[in-house]
């Protein structure tokens, strides 16, 4: 017997996903969880791919599954390598046991649900043996947990964002005053329509303008979120057109100026030349991108770069140095690799990003939780190709349990820096 919230459906387009999971990350991060980005697919069919979230609400609930098959339905932690291999004959049945939690993060996971079905999942059913869902009613769910002896029992390390003590917690007022503000923040982060990116022909800068709007921190991150995801659009264009460029026959040169002008972008020839000239004297032919990566840690001039760096970029960077020397060895011709190379990059620079930002800042706040989620996206693929390397043999479980170990701690900074940044005082988007 426990209090448990049993979920099942099928989200209505696979290609909003990733437009879900940032909305959802920026709700978990506001109300103190913890949220982790997850790709994974099938050894024999790539496009088999199981994508998502996994998150955790707050101490003493089960993980919470956002994950989504490749057909679309969501689907539990325990049956991924099932969605992976085959389709399922139906949505399977999803689960989150909350006994162990307290009221306010049973009613979190409840709105939250509330909010996928609305927005991502018309078809989603909720049942709920708590009986919140189904009745809103923050005293009946609270006599429940209480007569399994359970409720509250994490309410200050829980709760830890909102100042509770165990008392203010039970007290009826007080909970419903909360509960108002978790369906608040849910509304404000997955259901509110994101600002339309601003008109360049308005003055927004004219202060003295009565109509003038200083922008949340939500809207700040959205702005950040909205422009990282276009460089990243651009830069995959790019990539793509320099690559069928040089295919066909042209020069390296060549093929960036087409690219930089597909994308409406134009500088002259000679800064193209002066470019990639540069890049070739400090680089090799062989390996190219080892000149846009730090020294090695163990190097005189590795230590000195470290020094003065913030505990998770080192962390970060002592990361990449590792997978640094599995790249370097030439028995590893594994394409997982290169996947490796670039997630331990992204990790590392939206770190250093997320760490140089002013936090006393509202746009530097922005920026910081804006590069966090691009750390956070890192730190999955990095994951994803540590499994590709082990599964096919490349690296031995020993290396493995190494690097995973490596991430868990970054994985650990990169939540702790997101819970500062939405959390500090000032922040007026908290509720």
């Amino acid at each position: 017997m426990g209090i448990t919230i049993h979920y099942r459906g099928t989200i209505d387009d696979v290609s909003q996903v990733e437009k879900m999971e940032d909305r959802a990350i920026d709700l978990v991060f506001s109300l103190g969880g913890r949220a982790t980005i997850w790709r994974s697919y099938a050894d024999h069919d790539r496009s088999r791919v199981v994508r998502g979230l996994m998150i955790e609400m707050e101490p003493g609930q089960d993980t919470l599954s956002l994950l989504i098959s490749p057909e679309g339905h969501l689907t539990p932690l325990f049956q991924i390598e099932d969605a992976e291999k085959t389709a399922f004959d139906e949505p399977p049945c999803c689960f989150v046991k909350t006994q162990f939690g307290t009221p306010l993060g049973h009613v979190a996971v409840v709105h939250l649900l509330d909010a996928v079905r609305q927005q991502y999942c018309s078809n989603l059913e909720v049942s709920d043996e708590g009986e919140y869902h189904e009745t809103r009613d923050i005293d009946v769910l609270t006599q429940k947990m209480r007569l399994l002896g359970n409720a509250i029992s994490s309410t200050a390390e829980g709760l830890r964002e909102y100042g509770l003590n165990k008392e203010a917690a039970e007290d009826p007022i007080v909970l419903a005053t909360r509960v108002e503000r978790i369906a608040a923040l849910v509304q404000q982060k997955l259901l509110a329509e994101w600002p339309a990116p601003p008109d360049p022909a308005a003055n927004h800068l004219d202060q003295s303008s009565d109509n003038w709007h200083k922008p949340s921190l939500d809207e700040e991150v959205q702005t950040f979120d909205r422009l990282r995801r276009q460089n990243d659009l651009r830069s995959e264009r790019m990539t793509r057109r320099i690559a069928e460029a040089t295919a066909a026959g042209l020069s390296a040169e060549e093929a960036f100026e087409l690219a930089m002008q597909d994308e409406g972008l134009s500088i002259p020839r000679s800064e193209v030349n002066e470019f990639y000239n540069r890049a070739l004297d400090e680089s090799s032919p062989e390996e190219p991108w080892l000149a846009s990566l730090p020294s090695h840690p163990f190097d005189d001039d590795g230590r000195q770069s470290l020094q003065g760096n913030h505990p998770a970029v080192v962390q970060a960077q002592t990361f990449l140095m590792a997978v640094m020397n599995l790249a370097e060895d030439k028995s590893n011709q594994s394409s997982f690799i290169s996947v490796l190379m670039r997630a331990s990059l992204e990790i590392v620079d939206g770190l250093v990003q997320a760490t140089s930002g002013d936090p006393s800042d509202l746009t530097g706040r922005a920026l910081n939780i804006s590069q966090l989620k691009r750390a956070l996206t890192g730190h999955c693929f990095a994951r994803g190709a540590i499994f590709g390397l082990r599964s096919e043999g490349t690296i031995s479980e020993a290396q493995s349990a190494e690097l995973h170990e490596q991430l868990e701690s970054i994985l650990s900074s990169i939540h702790s820096l997101a819970e500062t940044a939405w959390t500090s005082p000032g922040n007026e988007s908290e509720l």
